[in-house]
Order: structure tokens, then C-alpha cells, then sequence
């Protein structure tokens, strides 16, 4: 499992703020450290960026660790479905295809479904 930072070198920024935290996110914050690399059940390797009172988390695909067309934030994780994992074996492929924000938007632009699309 990869820890990429120790939360200690935060110290003491990190305990304070912890404990101005609901318990809510204490809790989910116990449960799914934000040092860690988890994977989603897509595959994708995610960190975790924000936690939320309704016991979802935020997370970024980045092309530190994944081979993505374009980075981004997710929100509305259930951290469920995360699963602890490893970094990325030195031979993998890792990387962002597209980084100017422009291009990432006509990307979209042309991927997202008009009322007229069918399914078949």
C-alpha cells in the first residue's frame, strides 16, 4: 500500500485542524487517510481531496499515477469503493493526453450525449 506522505510533517497544522473537524469527517478521515493512493473500481488510481458530512469524499485522478486523457476532481466518492493499492510499476504508463484547459473542454464538448442520441 502506498503512503505517499507522512501526515506528522504537518504537525502540529494537522492535529489542530483534525480536531476542528465534525466528527463525521473525523471519522472518515480514520477510516481513509488522505496520505493514501487508493483505486476506484474503475481502475483508476485516486488520492483523496476533501471529505463531506454525508460520508462522501472527493477525490483526483491525476496523471501522477494513471494514464488519463485529462486530470480531474470527482466529488460524491463513496469511499467504499476505494481500495488501498501500490504506486504504479516503474514500466506503466502514466500520464495526462490533454493539459490546455481549451482542448479538455472541446474534448467534452464532443464526448457529451444531445437529447437526439440513442443508446443503440
Amino acid at each position: 500500500m502506498a503512503i505517499l506522505y507522512a501526515l506528522e510533517k504537518n504537525e502540529p497544522y494537522w492535529s489542530e485542524w483534525l480536531a476542528d473537524q465534525p466528527p463525521t469527517i473525523q471519522a472518515l478521515i480514520a477510516r481513509y487517510p488522505p496520505n493514501r493512493l487508493y483505486r476506484m473500481a474503475n481502475g483508476q488510481r485516486v488520492t483523496i481531496v476533501g471529505y463531506r458530512d454525508d460520508g462522501t469524499v472527493t477525490v483526483d485522478v491525476s496523471g501522477e499515477f494513471n494514464l488519463v486523457t485529462f486530470e480531474r476532481s470527482v466529488f460524491g466518492v463513496d469511499p467504499v469503493e476505494l481500495v488501498e493499492c501500490d504506486l504504479p510499476d516503474p514500466d506503466e504508463l502514466v500520464g495526462a493526453l490533454l493539459k490546455d484547459r481549451a482542448e479538455i473542454k472541446a474534448y467534452i464538448a464532443s464526448r457529451r450525449r444531445t437529447p437526439n442520441d440513442t443508446l443503440h
